[in-house]
């Protein structure tokens, strides 16, 4: 029988153990972590620099490691940071390298891959190991983006996170027999600390302003992201809900799928 008391069950992540890398001050990865610890799981916070993580480690009752995830052995070392790991959110990532391909250099190329698909091969390896082992299941969650779908930022980003999604598809198949769960979000335009200072002019614009003509960045991906269905562009608490609904039980039949998360972006 399906009672109040058992939904309540099903969101809940007590005595879950959770990792959440990418995580610093105004950022999606804060959104997650406070979510997930709201829900009762204790999490570990991750980022390659300290920016707010240890303050948000502070506040959650979490862990706070600052570590770089392109490194196999730094990686590891967050893994076996504490029990092992029921969930594990892979949000790590940088949208810096983005631009024409005429202008990107091979250094900007491996940037990409690094920090967006490594860093969640690496990890996922890691928790994959420890959640078998312990064998109990447990869930990874990958954050893509809307551009890993629609290319609109740049060859090296769009495709990089467009790997994250096939991974996440392949990974999902993979780890089925130990039950282990694995999807991907796709968030659409989300207002992050980094943005907001883009836009008041206190970082350097994300898009370079001398490019070579490209159709990306182009009228139409501009009017897409000025122009969201639901009128509003998301926050981090608007992932990190969904990150609780594939973090839970209530998605326990639910393994290999993408879910955007992006207001109706991707219907226009």
């Amino acid at each position: 029988m399906t009672d109040r008391a058992h939904i309540e069950q099903l969101w809940s992540l007590d005595g879950k153990h959770a990792v959440v890398t990418g995580v610093s001050t105004g950022s999606i990865g804060e959104g997650i972590a406070r979510t997930l610890a709201a829900a009762g799981a204790k999490v570990v916070v991750t980022d390659i620099r300290d920016n707010g993580l240890s303050a948000i480690a502070n506040d959650i009752g979490g862990t706070a490691i600052v570590a770089d995830l392109t490194k196999e052995d730094e990686t590891n070392s967050v893994i076996a940071s504490g029990p092992a790991v029921d969930v594990l959110v892979n949000n790590a990532g940088s949208y810096f390298d983005v631009g024409p391909i005429l202008k990107q250099s091979p250094d900007s190329w491996r940037r990409a891959m690094d920090n967006n698909i490594t860093t969640c091969y690496n990890a996922s390896r890691a928790a994959a190991r420890r959640m078998v082992d312990a064998g109990k299941g447990g869930s990874i969650i990958n954050i893509s983006s809307v551009d890993g779908l629609l290319p609109c930022m740049g060859t090296g980003y769009d495709t990089a996170k467009a790997a994250v999604i096939q991974f996440t598809r392949s990974l999902a198949v993979d780890l089925a027999p130990h039950y282990i769960r694995v999807n991907n979000i796709a968030p659409g335009a989300v207002m992050v600390e980094t943005l907001r200072k883009m836009h008041a002019g206190e970082l350097p614009p994300l898009w370079p302003s001398e490019t070579e003509p490209t159709g990306l960045m182009n009228p139409i991906t501009k009017i897409r992201s000025a122009n969201i269905p639901l009128g509003r562009r998301g926050t981090p608490d608007d992932i990190g809900n969904a990150v609780l609904f594939l973090a839970s039980e209530m998605s326990s039949y639910v393994t290999g799928v993408t879910l955007p998360v992006d207001g109706g972006w991707l219907l226009i």
